[in-house]
Order: structure tokens, then sequence, then C-alpha cells
């Protein structure tokens, strides 16, 4: 990850302290006499709608705007979050709905100040005279009541039931417990937290990955085992010794993650990256102290298990060009929301491989430390997404959480003003059972 100060979007960064996916918001604001209440629901970075309702001469209407990120306007120090063309939900009078877009803008005193909301009409005859502040509040969807849900959803919308589901799951959700004979879910959590650039977003990888899969592991009353390889210990030897000894049943699963510095060879034909285990820019470079990430994929895949997940969030530079960090972005970050019988799709019954990388050849991988690596936090957000009660059109597939975790980086790198393209890749040989 290369790491440059970037201030477009630091202002984000309590939005964004970590990557879980379908944030709820309650939005409220007033303008030109009319009180406004939003509901808005915020899967990813190219996934979101919001529901607003409000009274009108002694009737009430309820709109439904899809929502998208303005990425050209984030160049002239404004964040906008655009509604697209509004369709009524219930029209009981003709007030003329415009989609408001919120908005954040950097002041004279380089200040953020937001959100903010402004409606369309307004916004084409270039009149910010009308600007109203909005009080913007994460919900919780323990805390979802069916009363409040009924203000922005009919007795026809799937998300209205969908929503009250989730509430129940939320709040009957408890730990399971974990059978004799039951699977082991491995996290081999390899991190270069001790390099000063880089380390306090590979530290928050570290912390936002053990959290992850020690969730699902209980949730799926798996075993829990985790292996961190960090600070001092962070070197080629330790890994090495750790893949030699390691040994998974036939069942489990492993997670291998790395985040820290990755380069490539002039001369290199193999697309992943080369990992760099040096923790300070006196440790002399060679052979000693970088590996292939395909080179530690090909050693997990023969000890054996069913399914394996190795993944590095790490540049694909030639050597000399240091990975990097961008700004804090927005990003997802409220309850899972988990379907049981989605995790138990990917995690129990599909059996293979998978290696990703955080970017492509010649890329550098970008990061925060705010938030961690932009492909970490993407692959996290995606897999929330994917086994999300909320999500009702298909069945969770490991290559569309892969796919979704590719174009959450490549936003994220497209929102941050100073960074360069980020394309992740990957490889995945999945079969469901």
């Amino acid at each position: 990850m290369q790491y440059s100060r970037i201030t477009i979007l630091a202002f984000l960064a309590l939005m964004a302290a970590s990557s879980k996916a379908q944030t709820l918001y309650d939005l409220r604001w007033s303008s030109e006499g009319i009180d406004y209440a939003g509901f808005m629901i915020y899967f990813n970075e190219d996934d979101i709608y919001m529901r607003v309702g409000y009274s009108y001469d002694g009737g009430y209407n309820l709109t439904h705007t899809e929502y998208h990120y303005d990425l050209d306007s984030q160049k002239e120090g404004i964040v906008i979050m655009e509604g697209l063309e509004s369709q009524y939900i219930r029209e009981e009078t003709d007030s003329g709905y415009e989609p408001f877009h919120i908005f954040w803008a950097v002041d004279d005193d380089n200040v953020w100040l937001g959100p903010l909301a402004l409606d369309n009409y307004h916004l084409r005859e270039d009149n910010f005279d009308d600007i109203v502040e909005v009080t913007m509040t994460e919900i919780h969807t323990s805390r979802l009541t069916e009363e409040y849900l009924q203000w922005f959803y009919v007795p026809e919308d799937e998300d209205y039931y969908i929503l009250v589901e989730a509430k129940n799951n939320a709040l009957a959700q408890v730990p399971t417990a974990v059978p004799t004979e039951a699977p082991t879910l491995h996290l081999i959590m390899i991190a270069n937290t001790l390099i000063p650039d880089i380390g306090p977003s590979t530290r928050l990888d570290s912390h936002n990955a053990s959290n992850e899969f020690e969730g699902i592991a209980n949730v799926l009353a798996m075993n829990f085992n985790k292996v961190e390889i960090a600070d001092k210990d962070f070197t080629k030897e330790r890994v090495a010794a750790t893949l030699a000894s390691f040994q998974p049943s036939n069942n489990d699963v492993v997670v291998l993650m790395y985040s820290g510095h990755g380069f490539r060879f002039a001369d290199q034909a193999e697309k992943f990256p080369q990992l760099d285990f040096r923790y300070n820019d006196y440790q002399p470079f060679g052979a000693e102290t970088c590996m292939n990430l395909k080179e530690i994929s090909d050693a997990i895949v023969q000890k054996g298990a069913r399914l394996n997940l190795i993944i590095g969030d790490c540049c694909n530079t030639d050597i000399g060009i240091p990975k990097q960090v961008g700004s804090s972005f927005l990003a997802s970050r409220s309850s899972v929301n988990a379907s049981i019988p989605k995790l138990q799709k990917l995690f129990i019954q599909s059996s293979g491989t998978i290696v990703a990388a955080g970017a492509s050849q010649g890329e550098s991988s970008w990061g925060s430390n705010n938030n961690g690596g932009f492909f970490t936090n993407s692959l996290i957000g995606s897999l929330r997404e994917e086994v999300s009660i909320l999500r009702t059109d298909d069945e969770p597939r490991w290559e569309d959480v892969l796919d979704q975790a590719v174009k959450g980086t490549q936003k994220k790198s497209q929102m941050c003003q100073e960074c360069k393209p980020q394309n992740p890749i990957f490889e995945e040989f999945i079969a469901n059972n």
C-alpha cells in the first residue's frame, strides 16, 4: 500500500470505521416549510436507496430514490451522493417532488461541512440559497420497529418484511455451542504492523479480519483457530515454519490473509505479487525476505483442507514503489444481518481454493490509517452483503463476493483524489457440495 496525505474524504472517517454491509440511516431535514424524513439503505458504493416521506397539503407522500456517488464533484472539494430519478410509492397530494442530493463540502478554512441537502430543481438552477442541514443517524437493525418502517414502506413492499425479519434475527442470534466433531475455521493473519508507513492500516486489517471470521465460525458452530504473524515475528522464517507445521483436517476452512508491502520483479511472469517480509527499512532485501503469494497458496492447498481462501492486500508494482495510503472513505458499517443458510452455503457446502491479490500487475494497493486496506475493507463488506438476509435475489457465490470486492476497491480508489487505479485480481476454483 502506498501512503500519501489525502484530504478530500477525511471527514468521512467516523462513518467508515469498518466495512460492514447494509448500513441503515435515518435522515431528517426541512426545506421550504416541509419536513422530510428519509430512511436510507447503503449496501455499497454503487447500491444505495432512500425512501423519503413527508406531509404536504393535508396528505402523506412517500418516494423512492436510487443514489450513487458523483465522482467528478470530488475534484472540486465536494462529495455528492446524487439522487437519481424518483418515483412515488404513495402520492396523496401533488407536490412535484424533486429528489434531494446529499452532499458534503469543504469551506474556506478546509473544514468539512455536512451532510447537507439540496433538491434537484435548485441544483439545476445553480441556486444554493436553499441548502439545508441534515441530521443523519445510523440505525442498528435490532432497533427497527414495525411502526417506524410503516412510514417508509407499504404492505406490498417485500423489503418491509425482510427488514422486520432482519430485526427479529438480530435479536434472536446467540452464540452457538460447537460440536466436538465440528470443522475448524483457521485464520492465518500475516500483518506488517511495525513498518512505519502502513503499520496502522495493517493493524486495522488484522483486527477487522479477526472479528469477521471469528464471528462467522461462531454462528456456524465451527471451531476457530487464529495464528497471527505480526510485529517482530513478521519474517519469512516464521511464515515458512507455520506453513510447514500447519495440519488442518480435510473438512476444515483455511483463510490466510496478508497485509503489508508487496512488489514484483521486472522479469516476473507470475501475475500474483511477491510478499515483502521486512518490517524496517534497514533489513536487507533478498530471497530470504520475500515469497510469492502463489507459493504460499500452493503450500496451503497441499495441506488438504476443504476450502482455502488466500488473500494478499499489497502492491503488485516493480521494486521501489511502496504501498500507498490514501484517504478515508464512506463505507457501510452496520450490523451483518447475516443469513445462516447463506453462510453455510459459502463456508460449509463449498470446497476448493481462492487466491486473490489487492492489485493487478504494475499497480499500487491503497489503504487508509482510518479504515485499513481498500481491498480488505471491500472484501469484508462484499462478503457481508452476499450473505445478508436483505439480499433475496440469488444464491450466495464466492465469485460474486470477489467480483463485488473488486468493484468496491476500484470505486474507493476512484473516490480518492490522489489515488491511482487499483484493480484486484483473483483465481477461483470452487465447487458447491
